[in-house]
């Protein structure tokens, strides 16, 4: 089956399976005369493009439709006769329908997605930056703050250790559960993802900044991919995943959407998707599936690229940590462009392609590495790494160690110290994620995040995965003791009026 066009989404696209899509889809070669229910703007295709234009129209947008003035016979999705509201909640009630009989995946390292070649809304394609410079700079600004800010506190949890985090990783994995947030809780969301940013504008900027990872070069020797799923628990009484969610996830956020049991089946497909998408960096984001997880959001990235100019030259050296133990390193030494400022000395290295590049920062003898990251701003950042185009260009002798390290955090103190605390708590508003969500209200378990880096004379590879962990209040309640009945009970059969036994006995064998 061919998809002509998409604007909508996972819902109607991602997650229907042949058999349960006679409602939502009609062959793009279907004669003229074929009215398929719900095509508002007759394409031959149900969707929930339809549902934003018919919403549009309804609202008094009379220009929608030049040619005949009013929407294509398939907007009378009740069929009776007229174009009114009654319609637009037929069309969500048919696309909602298609969500609830959504195959749950099954996953495998080569399995195919099943939003592979669907295009994404044309409403929402190219890099979109409309907005103007200004508040591009803006929201570079606000992904400024949110690193340091972010990097600090973690950081200042295992003083002494590495630490590692991905905030574009991050950002995405929350820019996805923010268009589920209402309220206080968007508000916070959005202060912190981007310094109050509406997250609608947000939603294009991490879309344009998804975008430019993508490496069009044939010579450029680099890749980041970056991936989106969402999986919801397969059960209607604890959420109803509205269709204009996922519609912001697919065409923002190209996001994969699945329904899974949320057993152990769905723990290994979460962990495999993780694995394969960070190119088996990072094997594992879950450690288990628990009774009120009803939704995750999950983030994938891969960064893998060569040195611009690769290291010839390695020698033995030392590397003295920070409890002060005098290690064995392999140093990889070069010239390379010098940063710096009133307390750092630092070098910048350009990968392949000249995309992206890597920075050290060495802060002087008489500053220690906490009291430096403790006083780091992202003023004193941004200036370090633009200093390399500064006039006085200069260049540094530089010896840097091959290293490789893992890291992992879960980041719920850190979010809510930052101010987005409502989400996590059971008055968190969560009410454009899910269509029941006032009766079965839903709020963010955890945020885990994973890193990974590997570093030598060759280039870097590096992932990271997020999943923020939707939980609700209606989880099946776990019950206080385990009974097995393996030896000889007594048992019996009886009237609930009266609780007169009808039949009593025993078991003591069962031969």
């Amino acid at each position: 089956m061919k998809f002509r066009k998409m604007i909508a989404a996972a819902a109607a696209l991602c997650i229907a399976a042949p058999a349960a899509a006679g409602a939502m889809t009609a062959i793009a070669t279907q004669p003229i005369d074929k009215v398929v229910a719900g095509d508002v703007n007759v394409d031959y295709i149900f969707n929930l493009s339809d549902i934003v234009l018919f919403q549009r129209w309804l609202k008094g947008d009379k220009d929608l439709f030049p040619a005949y003035g009013e929407p294509g016979p398939g907007a009378d999705a009740n069929d009776d006769g007229k174009f009114d509201v009654f319609d637009l909640i037929a069309m969500r009630k048919l696309l909602i329908s298609a969500i609830d009989k959504a195959p749950e995946p099954s996953f495998a390292p080569q399995a195919k997605n099943l939003c592979a070649g669907i295009e994404q809304s044309p409403l929402t394609s190219g890099i979109i930056m409309e907005e103007g410079y200004q508040n591009y700079k803006e929201f570079i600004d606000s992904q400024t703050k949110f690193t340091v800010d972010l990097f600090q506190r973690t950081y200042s949890e295992g003083k002494g250790q590495n630490d590692l985090i991905s905030p574009y990783s991050i950002v995405q994995a929350l820019g996805m559960t923010a268009n589920g947030a209402d309220g206080k809780t968007l508000e916070e969301m959005e202060k912190v993802l981007g310094d109050g940013m509406p997250i609608e504008s947000l939603n294009r900027y991490f879309r344009g900044e998804r975008e430019m990872t993508v490496n069009k070069s044939e010579w450029a020797k680099w890749s980041f991919s970056t991936a989106n799923s969402i999986w919801a628990i397969n059960d209607r009484s604890r959420i109803q995943v509205l269709p204009s969610f996922i519609q912001n996830c697919v065409d923002y956020y190209d996001s994969e959407f699945y329904i899974a049991p949320f057993d152990d089946t769905t723990l290994n497909d979460v962990n495999n998707w993780v694995n394969e998408k960070t190119n088996k960096m990072i094997p594992k984001i879950l450690e288990a599936v628990e009774d009120d997880d009803v939704m995750y959001l999950v983030n994938a990235v891969a960064f893998e690229a060569e040195w611009a100019s690769p290291y010839e030259m390695i020698s033995d050296g030392k590397f003295t940590a920070a409890d002060g133990t005098v290690q064995e390193a392999k140093m990889l030494e070069s010239y390379e462009t010098y940063i710096g400022d009133e307390n750092t000395d630092g070098i910048v290295k350009d990968y392949s392609g000249g995309r992206y590049a890597f920075a050290a920062l060495l802060p002087d003898e008489n500053t220690s590495i906490d009291k430096y990251i403790e006083e780091l701003t992202p003023e004193k950042l941004t200036n370090l790494l633009q200093s390399r185009y500064g006039k006085n260009y200069q260049q540094a002798d530089a010896k840097l160690p091959k290293f490789k390290y893992e890291y992992g955090n879960e980041l719920n103190d850190e979010l809510k110290a930052m101010g987005m605390s409502t989400a996590f708590n059971s008055g968190a508003d969560f009410s454009n994620m899910s269509a029941i969500a006032d009766i079965n209200p839903l709020h963010i378990g955890y945020v885990m995040h994973k890193t990974f880096i590997d570093l030598d004379e060759k280039g870097t590879k590096a992932a990271a995965a997020t999943i923020v962990v939707m939980k609700d209040e209606s989880a099946p309640m776990k019950p206080e003791k385990e009974i097995v009945f393996d030896r000889p009970f007594v048992y019996c059969i009886y009237d609930t009026k009266t609780d007169i036994p009808m039949f009593i006995g025993v078991l003591n064998s069962l031969s």
